[in-house]
């Protein structure tokens, strides 16, 4: 048997012990295999090396790698393994990575617990640094939502959990899609007709050699453009390019109306439900009276024990090199921290710890999860912490959690030094109480114009108020500026509020780019075109 097959025996006896004997001897059975020289799968290939995104979907155990056409398109019944890899900007020739791992709502077990094994493998590989998440279908992070800026599409179907991936180009088939969120869009099928659809979303109707964008009358130019782009995704990957995308929306004429609705299989546009109906964009699943918490996690009895260490406003000296955290952030899933002390088998164990907590807590089995190694925390994790230093200048935390303390630079309106970290962007909204999400990877499609944004820089926090955000929200974010930076952890008091279509340079400069046209009420029909064609390779004479 060869190398290759030895590693991939060992991996399939890992993961039917997990299934045979359950969580507890994955940690038995993985101590066995930290012990061995690491051994990176071959499928894997140069992953890592090189700034950008790669897919893997399990197949048999195996990863084997995803088409980048297909990159967005998630089959229900799949487990996948997504690594996106970033230039570390503060050091040249240097990566920051996250691994995701995300499983379907209809994955096998099998196929799931091989996912999150090889996500091990490859973390170790790149030497234990990179960022680990699990996903779940339909509760994805936004950073993971970040990566596909033509949506995230679900199909039924999948390799080995009983179903057969839907023909994508079955003559005669109709699919139909509901097309939700505001920056980071899921394009989800719903079943076929007008009781599937609404007056305030956008829709995309495939008919095979025609697609349908059907733009509900309240849906933002954003959201039409979200949508059209998404359209022009589906041709691509479903139809190799060759259908036509047809927009339907308030500038449609009668005839286009009444053929799309034929094509549904019946109804008018007098007859959608109201744009409601469809659920809100701005959705939370969080619990209105918890707080974020940070607890230190231990397994030295045999059973996972969590002690409560505080709730917010938590300190960095909170955290201890040689032990492990969980930070409940109420909102965003829970984040496991391990300290750059622990041994390899507690950083192979902080996932499995992270889910007995879940259960535990009673929390849904969807909540996101992400692991953190000392020294490689992402800055929405840092922003949680009132003081965070970072570890190049702290050189780690001693063993009593407290930390070094560095000549001061900056002095800040809270006594405490400038942290020297990336800007952060920040959407507010009001669900029975404030609101404030980090938005990953932010660009200026992402200030959309019913919104109250927050840019923090550290030396100035820019709010930024968009043309139809409501005048509630206004209202709190000027009445309550300082719960709003105290919620955010900002280390200035000097806010500036700037009105949409007002912005400064220096606002603008920290963003990779600036469209003044951005805004405008609504793309011309010869955007609409450009949009469509831009992608179709197949265009040509009719």
């Amino acid at each position: 048997m060869t190398s290759s097959g030895l590693d991939s025996f060992g991996r399939l006896a890992a993961l039917a012990l997990v299934l045979t004997f359950g969580a507890a001897l994955f940690s038995q059975c993985s101590a066995a295999t930290t012990n061995r020289p690491i051994v990176m799968h071959p499928a894997f290939g140069s992953a890592g090396k090189q700034a950008g995104l790669r897919i893997w979907r399990i197949e048999n155990f195996e990863p084997v790698p995803y088409p980048p056409k297909d990159y967005g398109k998630f089959y229900s019944g799949d487990s996948y393994i997504v690594l996106n890899t970033k230039e570390d900007t503060s050091s040249k020739g240097k990566f920051t990575w996250d691994i995701h791992y995300w499983l379907g709502n209809q994955t096998s077990q099998d196929e799931s617990g091989a996912a999150a094994i090889l996500s091990v493998e490859l973390d170790d590989y790149l030497g234990g640094g990179p960022v680990q998440h699990r996903e779940v279908q339909e509760h994805e992070t936004q950073l993971f939502l970040s990566y596909f800026k033509s949506g995230v599409r679900y199909l039924p179907g999948g390799v080995a959990s009983g179903f057969k991936h839907a023909e994508t180009n079955a003559a005669g088939e109709k699919k139909l899609y509901q097309v939700k969120g505001k920056r980071n869009i899921r394009i989800r099928q719903v079943n076929l007709g007008l009781a599937s659809m609404n007056k305030g979303d956008c829709f995309i109707l495939d008919a095979g050699t025609e697609i349908y964008v059907f733009v509900g009358a309240k849906a933002k130019r954003t959201e039409r453009l979200k949508a059209i782009s998404a359209a022009n995704q589906i041709r691509d990957q479903d139809h190799a390019g060759r259908s036509k995308v047809v927009i339907v929306d308030d500038s449609a004429t009668a005839d286009e109306v009444k053929k799309f609705f034929q094509v549904l299989g019946g109804g008018s546009l007098n007859e959608l439900p109201d744009e409601n109906y469809g659920g809100d964009d701005q959705e939370f699943e969080n619990k209105q009276d918890a707080t974020v918490t940070l607890y230190k996690i231990s397994d030295s009895t045999g059973k996972v024990v969590s002690e409560k260490i505080s709730e917010k406003p938590l300190t960095q000296k909170m955290l201890n090199s040689d032990d492990s955290f969980i930070l409940d952030t109420v909102t965003s899933g829970i984040f496991v921290w391990v300290g750059k002390r622990s041994t390899t088998q507690e950083k192979v164990d902080a996932l499995k710890k992270a889910q007995v907590f879940l259960s535990s807590n009673n929390y849904p089995a969807w909540t996101s999860i992400t692991r953190v190694i000392e020294g490689g925390e992402p800055s929405v994790f840092k922003n949680y912490f009132s003081d965070w230093r970072d570890a190049a200048l702290l050189g780690g935390l001693n063993k009593g959690g407290n930390s070094p303390s560095p000549s001061p630079t900056t002095r800040t309106r809270t006594g405490r030094d400038v942290r020297h970290i990336e800007p952060r962007l920040y959407w507010l909204s009001i669900e029975n109480k404030l609101n404030i999400s980090n938005v990953p990877a932010y660009s200026q499609e992402d200030l959309i114009d019913d919104d109250v944004m927050i840019l923090d820089t550290d030396q100035i926090v820019y709010i930024w108020i968009g043309t139809d955000a409501s005048a509630r929200e206004e209202q709190v974010v000027q009445n309550h500026t300082k719960d709003v930076l105290d919620y955010i952890h900002a280390m200035t008091d000097n806010v500036s509020f700037i009105k949409q279509g007002d912005e400064p340079e220096d606002f603008k400069s920290y963003f990779n780019s600036w469209d003044p046209n951005l805004w405008r009420e609504s793309p011309t029909s010869e955007e609409m075109d450009d949009i469509i064609k831009s992608h179709n390779m197949y265009d040509g004479p009719n």
